[in-house]
């Protein structure tokens, strides 16, 4: 059976940008990404489900429905989780899926729902979802541990980027008076009990405890961030755009990292696809 390296992910391991380069279409697909560029220089089939925009459920969608019709043996599932904030959902009306994130306007639902019905959902998102840090993490770490146990159940070696850093973080322990002395404003008054905390004025507190919700990272986040990261790999600890920015490399206005980026990157990850590729049986 041929090897194989499978994508999954949104635009950046897709290639977006990259098609207007006049790029080979011998497997169908912009073959300027990095996997596809490591699929060629390693000699095995190389196939995208990526999906511009998407969020991670949509993500790990993909993941299932590409395993669920296609070969397990022999595949490589190259996977970019992208950011928390994006959520996907399922429209019924046109039987297809939608993902509403920061730059989702009305516009671009109303191939799918009638203007106001659009609208309703863009306010349900700022207000609710996008809004929930603690939401957002919680969903997305559950869509990447899950998609993770599938790989591993069924034996299908993966290599796993990600794009939010921030989903990872701990800083937030719950301590009040370091988020204080992390978040204060230099004209704010020292604070080093929980006793000067109250002591604060109201519109300080007021600030502090609204910052507080958002970030204070809850135990059972804490739980799925040390499940998924050990599987989860970042270019030389960044995200692809942030390392791609590092070197200078050149970025469209919408963000995305052009050839030079992905020829380099490919570069990066030669040695650690090639031992993955060794390592499958023919």
């Amino acid at each position: 059976m041929t090897k194989k390296i499978v994508s999954f992910g949104d635009s950046f391991i897709f290639g977006n940008e990259l098609a207007d380069l006049d790029p080979p279409v011998e497997f169908g697909h912009c073959l300027r990404a990095w996997p596809a560029l490591l699929a060629r220089q390693l000699g095995v089939d190389y196939e995208t489900c990526a999906v511009a925009g998407c969020g991670n459920e949509d993500i790990a969608r993909q993941i299932y429905t590409y395993f669920s019709k296609n070969p397990k043996q022999n595949t490589v599932a190259v996977i970019n989780w992208t950011w928390s904030m994006r959520w996907d959902f399922y429209m019924h009306n046109t039987n297809t899926w939608v993902t509403l994130g920061p730059t989702c306007v009305p516009e671009k639902l109303y191939q799918h729902v009638g203007h106001n019905e659009a609208k309703h959902l863009i306010e349900f998102y700022n207000h609710y979802t996008g809004a929930s840090i603690k939401w957002n993490y919680y969903r997305s770490l559950q869509a990447i541990f899950a998609a993770q146990q599938f790989l591993k159940i069924n034996q299908i070696p993966a290599i796993q980027t990600y794009m939010d850093t921030d989903l990872f973080s701990k800083f937030n322990t719950g301590n009040r008076v370091e988020h204080y002395n992390s978040y204060k404003d230099a004209s704010w008054p020292l604070a080093n009990t929980e006793d000067e905390l109250d002591a604060l004025p109201d519109h300080i507190k007021q600030e502090l405890n609204q910052d507080y919700n958002q970030v204070v990272v809850p135990e059972f986040i804490a739980i799925l961030q040390d499940l998924t990261l050990p599987d989860l790999k970042l270019f030389e600890g960044k995200n692809f755009l942030e390392w791609s920015r590092s070197y200078g490399y050149p970025i469209t206005p919408y963000d995305h990292p052009l050839e030079q980026a992905h020829q380099a990157a490919a570069d990066l990850w030669h040695d650690h696809y090639r031992q993955v590729i060794d390592t499958m049986t023919n």
